[in-house]
């Protein structure tokens, strides 16, 4: 059994350490948190937990855009000793700022593992961002979360085949949640549409462990 998506929470804005309730509809092998932090150019995030459960910041995190429209991406994996049912993500942070965060928990038959995470996207000035996924050949799933200079949420799309979990309008800048609707091996074009405007984002792509000894 490949991964699959299984249930997205997205909490509300937040400015100092928070928590904040995610319920898988199956049992979940994967979980991935993102937080966005709008107009900080330092690492304010401590850990985050899942269920009490220590994650782990994955590589291209933390995504510090520190000039233009200031804004940080990061995200955290666990893909072991997962807790079921309705758990409590808790988010520790070293300072007071403007902060959103988004989960996305997954099925799989076995424990997951990052194929690729990258953090390469970080520009005062670029239109439609985007960067390559390498899968490696191991069936994966894949997600993004993003921060942008646009001035409305309607100025940021998904690509073709993404899907939107979550948009937030923070004034002079917007924080967003994107997942690939496609559970595959291929390589993954991860970002979005934008005209000419700031942007930092942090993609992962997530495999089922066992699945993937099997692959090429």
């Amino acid at each position: 059994m490949a991964v699959a998506f299984d249930a997205f929470t997205a909490n509300a804005n937040q400015t100092a350490d928070f928590n904040f309730n995610h319920t898988p509809v199956g049992t979940p092998r994967a979980v991935i948190v993102w937080v966005i932090e709008t107009g900080a150019t330092a690492d304010h995030i401590a850990g985050i937990t899942y269920g009490g459960v220590a994650m782990t910041e994955v590589s291209g995190s933390p995504n510090i855009l520190a000039t233009g429209e200031t804004g940080i991406s990061y995200c955290y994996f666990l893909g072991t000793s997962i807790p079921t049912g309705t758990q409590s993500v808790s988010v520790d942070t070293t300072a007071t700022s403007n902060y959103i965060a988004y989960c996305v928990t997954l099925t799989a038959a076995n424990d997951t593992s990052v194929v690729d995470s990258d953090g390469t996207i970080n520009s005062t000035s670029i239109t439609n961002p985007s960067v390559t996924l390498s899968l490696s050949g191991k069936t994966s799933w894949a997600g993004l979360a993003l921060h942008s200079g646009a001035q409305a949420v309607g100025n940021i799309t998904p690509l073709t085949n993404w899907t939107s979990r979550s948009e937030t309008d923070r004034g002079a800048t917007q924080a967003a949640c994107y997942t690939f609707d496609t559970i595959g091996s291929p390589d993954v074009t991860a970002g979005w549409t934008q005209t000419n405007e700031d942007a930092s984002a942090v993609c992962i792509a997530v495999t089922d462990v066992q699945a993937s000894l099997f692959e090429r």
